[in-house]
This record gives structure tokens, sequence and C-alpha cells, in this order.
């Protein structure tokens, strides 16, 4: 064989020997899983090893392989601490997961861990950092182990552990988010018999300084069973009223205060009947659930009752490290709520609301003023007395001639305008029903506008006759008759059931017949003429604007120009304020008993709201002035931007601080003397 031949062959078996090795190099490499896996380091041998075999038997709960792993002898309860662990946080699993080794000098490294501990109960995990400190010896790695390789605040007294707390209970804000109710400050007057000196002065101060206090204190100070050192409580009061009060009550001597904190309204009676209140539960509340004790406080009506539940919430779960077994929390990790407490957000407005409350201090008789905007949003609303019904938005009234409003619309959306001629009689007759003005006033011929302003029934009566019954029902649907109020508490709208003859048509023109309605839906009667547009009353944030009904086309603008007239030259003069473009309407209305109620809805801005006085008689007169005290404060609140913090009045002698240093909760003999 040649030379060349026979390295050809050389050749070729070298190459068939390269590939036959490659070849099983490779096989080898992936088909032999264990021999790659031994070259792995192995726990102990470097500082990544050693961690990740600490955390996998840690995850697993094997403190065995655990022990193998630290340095050392292990701590008798090494075992113990890890178990109580999770026992301790009532946890299901834990997550650890290492970082970078930080340092390696020395024979010395550290492993950052991130622990993760998992709940079946609660639906957040909680976590912390910790370090794994190791250290070499003879060539082999271990846990350098203590406490703080569990967790870095670990104290030797300590445990992981649970602790539930009530949460306080959320407020009820305003439309700013100011509470109308929440976590506050409430003072509590009274007196201890020794430092009496005269039991009628402090009976006039307490009703100059906190008006309808005084029958409280006269009933007290008259007791003849007083007990020398005791404290007699006559009124509580929000810390600001009282800081009010304070000057005058000082004057009469003798008179002490304590602070505590409760649940607090904004101020004393301050939108009660939409907050509603939380008070002792009564005797039938009693007897019907077995849960209460006497002397427990429930929330009885208003939001405080509809969200209780929301504003509650459940008891708060805190997660972290206890001391002992059944300590306090010393380090907090965590934190559940298994039912989330949450506010309740309003529509109301603290400067409207206190307009509102002030405006109905005028009425001597059971009243409701409610306050609305032109996107249906309740800016305020109060009824008295405060412990009866809420008048403002569940009343059921006939309105009376507050309704020509709506009959207005109806007829110039008929073609008629402010300046057509019309009938005003002393009284006539429609379908066989007598209708008479109010003092058998006549007007003879006269315009539209004019009959709106002095409030003729016998014109309203005789234009909404002839209208078609489908044409006066379309009018009061496009001012919202028939849609209730989108507010969680018991309120109505209104209701126009169509008539069924001449005679029900034409009581119904001049707000009588079968109409009904609240003060709630009325004041939004009046917001609709204030933008052309009926908006749907809501009282949360979230609720609304809700439903919008255009009011006739063009109408608006005549139905301002009318309501102005009343207030300029009609029957609402009481109702003027000097240099405000007042708007309204008056009405007294009759109901099937006999009773008149007294009615003013009116505008001011882009404010609507609604007066009603139960059986107050003439709605100008008895409604209007309240009207324009409503409106009055409203300018000083709202557009001059005065504090609503307190009501009106006269305030504090300007030579006093009003400012007292709260008396201490607790026994009576800590009441603080209001002398300081």
């Amino acid at each position: 064989m040649r030379v060349r031949e026979v390295l050809a062959v050389l050749i070729g078996l070298v190459v068939v020997g390269g590939v036959v090795y490659g070849g099983w190099w490779w096989l080898s490499d992936t088909l032999d899983p264990a021999e790659d896996e031994a070259q792995q380091a192995q726990p102990g041998e470097d500082p990544e090893a050693t961690v990740a075999a600490y955390l996998d038997a840690w995850e697993a709960g094997d403190t065995t392989a655990m022990a193998t792993l630290v340095r050392g002898e292990t701590p008798e309860d090494f075992a113990d601490r890890h178990r109580q662990l999770l026992a301790g946080l009532e946890a299901g699993s834990l997550v650890l997961e290492a970082g970078e080794v930080a340092s390696e000098v020395d024979g010395r490294a550290s492993v950052p861990v991130a622990v993760e501990v998992r709940f079946e109960d609660l639906a957040e995990p909680i976590g912390w950092d910790t370090t794994i400190q190791l250290s070499r010896e003879r060539g082999s790695w271990g846990v350098d182990w203590n406490l703080t390789t569990i967790h870095p605040e670990l104290r030797p007294t300590w445990r992981f552990g649970r602790v539930s707390e009530d949460v306080d209970r959320e407020p009820i804000l305003a439309a700013d988010d100011t509470p109308l109710v929440g976590t506050g400050n409430l003072v509590t007057f009274g007196f201890e018999p020794t430092a009496v000196d005269d039991a009628e002065a402090i009976v006039r101060a307490f009703a100059s300084a906190i008006p309808g206090s005084e029958a409280a204190a006269e009933r007290e100070l008259g007791r003849d069973d007083l007990v020398e050192g005791w404290f007699y409580e006559i009124v509580t009061v929000t810390e600001t009223r009282a800081d009010e009060a304070s000057p005058r009550l000082r004057q009469a001597g003798g008179i002490l205060r304590r602070t505590s904190t409760a649940r607090a309204p904004y101020d004393t009676g301050f939108a009660r009947h939409i907050v509603g209140a939380i008070e002792e539960a009564t005797a039938e509340q009693l007897e019907g659930d077995d849960s209460l004790e006497r002397g427990d406080r429930i929330p009885q009506f208003g939001l405080e009752l509809v969200f209780d539940d929301q504003m509650q919430g459940s008891e708060r779960i805190l997660l972290g490290l206890v001391e002992g077994d059944t300590g306090p929390l010393q380090v907090e990790l965590g934190a559940s709520q298994a039912d989330p407490s949450a506010p309740v957000e309003t529509t109301i407005d603290i400067a409207v609301q206190r307009a509102v409350e002030d405006a109905i201090e005028l009425a001597e008789l059971p009243a409701a003023v409610v306050v609305v905007d032109t996107d249906g949003a309740i800016r305020g609303s109060a009824s008295r007395p405060l412990g009866g019904f809420n008048r403002a938005f569940s009343g059921r009234y006939p309105p009376g001639s507050t309704f020509k409003v709506i009959t207005a619309e109806a007829l110039l959306a008929e073609g008629a305008g402010t300046g057509t001629q019309v009938e005003c009689p002393a009284e006539t007759t429609v379908g066989g029903l007598r209708v008479p003005n109010a003092g058998n006033r006549s007007l003879g011929t006269t315009t539209l506008e004019e009959a709106f302003a002095i409030s003729c029934n016998t014109t309203f009566a005789t234009l909404g006759g002839a209208l078609e019954a489908e044409r006066l029902t379309a009018a009061a649907e496009r001012f919202g008759f028939g849609v209730e109020p989108l507010v969680p508490l018991t309120a109505f709208g209104g209701s126009f059931p169509e008539p069924t003859d001449l005679a029900e048509r034409g009581a119904a023109a001049f707000g009588q017949a079968r109409v009904e309605t609240s003060p709630l839906h009325l004041a939004s009667v009046a917001a609709a003429t204030i933008d052309g547009s009926w908006d749907q009353p809501y009282l949360l944030r979230g609720d609304g604007p809700g439903e919008t009904i255009p009011l006739a086309t063009g109408t608006a603008d005549q139905l301002r120009t009318m309501m102005r007239t009343v207030v300029t030259d009609g029957t609402g003069v009481p109702a003027a304020v000097d240099g405000e473009e007042v708007r309204g309407k008056t009405g007294s209305a009759q109901t099937t008993d006999g009773v008149t109620h007294a009615w003013f809805i009116g505008t001011w801005e882009d404010l609507g709201f609604a007066v009603l006085v139960e059986d107050g008689g003439a709605g100008g007169e008895v409604a209007g002035p309240i009207a324009a005290r409503l409106v009055e404060r409203l300018v000083e609140l709202v557009r001059d931007g005065g504090d609503p913090a307190l009501p009106a009045g006269d305030g504090p002698p300007p030579d006093e601080d009003p400012a007292l240093e709260p008396g201490t909760d607790g026994a009576p003999d800590e009441a603080e003397d209001i002398d300081g």
C-alpha cells in the first residue's frame, strides 16, 4: 500500500474516532444527570448550597434536617421555635427565598432571606426580611443560628401570634370629607350639689347657652335625693358647642364639665335625621334580641342604622410578635380585616347644612327644609322636631299652590306666555268643584305671570281643567313625579295620579285632589327651573347623578321670570332678601282633615330649596321668612365663606375666651369646674 493510502486510512480513523467520542460525550451529558448533579456543590461545600438546603428543610418543617446544617448544638427549643411560628400565626405555609451572598470573607458569609407567610383564612400573606449568617470550619459551611435568624427582632420572651382588636367605627362624611359624625370629643355639663349657690341662675344660664337644656337642668336641680360629691348630668354636646356655651354657663357658677371620647356629631343635632343616632337599646329591642344587654348602644335610625355593617366591619386581626403567650403585641408584621369597614360618603355640604339648621330654628311648628343642587345632589336637610320622623324625606303632603309651577310649565308648553291674558275671579266652579281664592281676592283680567305671583287658584283650576289630563300628567312627569329619589333612607318622591274628571283636573292643577309630594321632591322641582331639567335627588356620592328629564323647550326661562315676580311683588315677598335674586312659589296646602300646611319652594343661585311648616297656614307668611333666613345664611356661609362650625347667634361675650381645658372622663369628682 502506498504512503498516501496509508495516510488517508489513518486520517479517516481519527475522524471517526472523534465523532464517536463526541457522540459519547453528548449522550453521557444528557443521559446521566446523576453524574452531573454529583458535580454540583453540596450542603456544606459553599454558602449558597448550605442556605438552599436549610431553607428547603424549613419550608418542609423538617427541623431535624435543619439542625444538621446548624453550626454546633441547637437550643432545646429550636424545633418548637420554628413550629410556633406557623402555629402562633395560624398560618398555612412558608415560602422562603434566598438572595445573593452578601459577603464571604475569612470563612464567614451572610445571605439575605425573604420570608413570606401564607394563610388559608386571610386573603393577604405577610412577610419580612431576615439574614442567615454562616461560617466555615474545617472546610465545611454551617449556619450560625440564633433567634434573629427567624426574625431580626425576635427576643427570648416573644412569640409569634395574633391579636384581635375592635376597629373604630368609620365616619359618615360630608361632600368635602368632613365627618358629619365620627370619633370625637363630647362634653357633658352638670353640677355637684354642694357647689350650687343659685339653682335658678343655673337654669337661666342653660336656657341662654344651650336652648332646650333648661328643662333637664330644672329637673335635676330639683331632685330631693341629691348626693354630695356626685356629678349630675344635664346635657351632652359637641366640644365646639361646649366651648361656645361655656362663657355663659360660667356666669352662673357651680357648673361642671367633663369630656369623653365617643361617637360624636359635627354639632349637636346636625343633620340628625340623615346621620341617625347610636343610642341605648330600647326595652322592645332588648326583648327581641337575646344578644343585647341593658345599656348596650346600637344604631337606631338614619345612615348609622342602614350602613351599620359597612362602617363597623369585623374585628381587625394584627399579626406579629407578642410578649409571652398572651401578652400585648410588640411588633406588627401585618393586619387583616375579614369584612373591611368603610366610611359613608354623602353629598351634604357643611355650609349649606348649617344654613338649613339655622333657618329651621325659626319654625315653631313641625317643619322641614331641604336644599338640592341642579345635579340632584342633596346639599342640606333638616326636620323638626329632632325626635320626630324625617319629614323632609319621607313626609307625604299635598303640594298646594307650589304645584302651580308644574301647571304653569304645562301651559307654557302649550303656547301660553307670561303675558297671556287670563281671568282671576274671587271664586269659580270647575266640573262642579267650588274653587275660591285665598281671602276671596280677585284680579279680574290679568296676566298669567300676575296670576301666578298672586297665586290665583281660580285661574289655575280653570286653565288646568281645560288641559287634557295627559298634558298635565306629562308635565308632572317632566318634574319627576313618579320617580323615587336615590336615597338609602325611607324617602318619598311625588305622586300624580292621572285625574279622572274635570273637577279632579281643576283641583290637581293647584296641588290638591290626590297629588302628594315631599319637601325633598319639591326642592328638586324648584331646582329644575334653574337649568331647565329635573334631576333625581341623591344622597350618596356614589349613587348619582341619577335620572335627568328635560322640561318643555323654552319654559324654564319664563318660569324663572314668574317665580321672581312671586318674591318681588307677590305672595312670596316675605322671602325676599336685599340684594339677592330669590325666586320662589308659595303654597297653602289643605289636607282632608282641614289642616293647612305652609310651603315655600324657591331658588338661590344654583340651589333649589323647599320649606314646609306643618299646619302653618299661609305659605308666604309662615314659610317665607324661613326661606329668607335660609338665603341670608347661604350668602354668609356659602358665598362669603363664613365659618359654619357654629350656629348663628351673638356668640360668647367678646372679652371672654370660650375655650376651656376639657375635663377628664371618669369619676364624678374628676369633672372640671367650668370656672377653671
